[in-house]
């Protein structure tokens, strides 16, 4: 089963191999006053789809709770996919 994120990244919840914690990667050096919130998607082929959301220090909990959403989504649907196999 494919899984689409906002920015149109699409893989397969079949082919995950691990989906990591959400980190605080601090200052972003591409946008003055944000910092980015992230975490790992790596697949079985190698590859690594990273999440991310900036965010300046007002909005940090506004894009923890959004990044928790679509980990938590991620996670849940991977599960369901397990036990409809069994």
């Amino acid at each position: 089963m494919k899984y689409t994120l906002a920015d149109g990244t699409k893989f397969n919840l079949n082919d995950i191999d691990e989906v990591s914690e959400i980190k605080d990667y601090g200052t972003d050096p591409k946008h003055i006053m944000e910092s980015t919130l992230a975490f790992s998607v790596r697949l079985r082929n190698g590859k690594t789809v990273r999440v991310s959301h900036n965010y300046q220090y007002n909005d940090w909990f506004d894009v923890m709770k959004e990044l928790k959403a679509i980990r938590n989504d991620i996670i849940k649907k991977r599960e369901q996919l397990k036990t409809d196999k069994s």
